[in-house]
């Protein structure tokens, strides 16, 4: 908000007044008036040159205060609310009412949008409860099938169908996990359990190992969208495991946090793939392997889910290793609501 942008909006006012002063002195030059006294004139001049510079150096300060902070904000790409507009100048006026005009517009396309997302989760949350059924069938008519082998073959497929289906469903709610999250304490050696109970047969029919150690730690945290990210990792753990595989769940405290540490001995995560492993729909070396397939998500949803409750979430791995994931407790929770279990 310059002077010299001052100038350039005011440069018909500018002219129009020295044109103003220019015909004065014509006139009086014309008519031979105060001919023998053209000093006057002349300091008539300057006394109405001066007063016009004051008076334009009074507007555009006054100019620059009421446009300064909007300017401001536009440079700094923040958010112009009616309350910071001031004043009750024409220019004001419509600034004001050009903000309420897109304000009352973005809430609209925001309120539609919103709705139509609440309309896809419905139908997602539907479509999963129905195509539970036949799985659920499925698992029934296998126990009646004699042959060993076929059975455990069809059930490995219907876990993994299970697992993708319940992906489908917490994945879509994942963008509004904090209108759905419940903070409790919970013991963390009984949500490791039940996620382990809830992968056992996957876990038991690729010979994966697991090993628990110093769980016996109480944390905060909502049981229904940590058991999803532990199945997440439990689910990777598995699709990247190697002969004589493992898992290892064990808990490290310090004065501020708990952290769980979830520790496989797989394929590990290529080095130039870390940073981006919780970007959305980054698969990385692994998920772009014919055998390993990968939609990205998985990790970018946990990631998200664990943001909003508070947790922090890392991961370190080598290459034909191991990879270790880390969720941090922390010990003080920021939610008011806590309902011991």
């Amino acid at each position: 908000m310059n002077l010299k942008r001052f100038i350039r909006e005011n440069i018909k006012c500018i002219l129009f007044n020295c044109s103003i002063l220019f015909f004065i002195n014509i006139y009086f030059l014309v008519l031979n008036l105060l001919k023998d006294n053209m000093g006057e004139v002349y300091y008539l001049d300057l006394i109405l040159v001066v007063l016009y510079i004051v008076a334009f150096i009074i507007k555009y300060r006054s100019w620059k205060e009421r446009y300064s902070k909007l300017y401001e904000f536009v440079e700094d790409d923040n958010d112009i609310n009616i309350d910071d507009v001031e004043g009750d100048f024409l220019e004001e006026e419509i600034i004001r009412y050009i903000i309420n005009k897109k304000e009352s517009k973005y809430s609209e396309v925001i309120d539609i949008k919103d709705e139509q997302i609440k309309d896809m989760e419905e139908y997602i949350s539907r479509w999963v409860h129905e195509i539970k059924l036949p799985i659920s069938a499925i698992s029934m008519i296998l126990e009646r099938i004699d042959d060993a082998k076929i059975s455990t073959d069809i059930k490995n497929e219907t876990e993994k169908i299970n697992f993708l289906v319940n992906s489908v469903m917490y994945g879509s709610r994942a963008t509004a996990a904090a209108e759905d999250i419940f903070i409790s304490e919970e013991k963390l050696k009984d949500i490791v359990k039940q996620a382990i109970k809830n992968n056992a047969f996957l876990l038991i029919r690729n010979s994966i190992d697991i090993s628990l150690d110093n769980l016996d730690h109480y944390v905060y945290t909502d049981k229904k969208w940590i058991l999803y990210v532990l199945d997440q990792l439990i689910n990777n753990a598995i699709k990247y495991s190697k002969e004589n595989a493992e898992i290892k769940f064990y808990a490290e405290e310090t004065d501020k946090y708990i952290c769980l540490n979830i520790r496989d001995n797989g394929i590990g995560i290529a080095k130039e793939d870390i940073e981006r492993v919780f970007n959305k729909g980054f698969t990385g070396s692994n998920g772009r392997n014919t055998i390993y397939k990968s939609t990205g998500m998985g990790l970018y949803f946990s990631k998200k889910i664990l943001d909003k409750l508070g947790n922090s979430f890392e991961v370190q791995s080598v290459k034909n290793k191991y990879t270790l994931f880390k969720i941090k407790f922390n010990k003080i929770s920021d939610f008011t609501t806590i309902t011991k279990m």
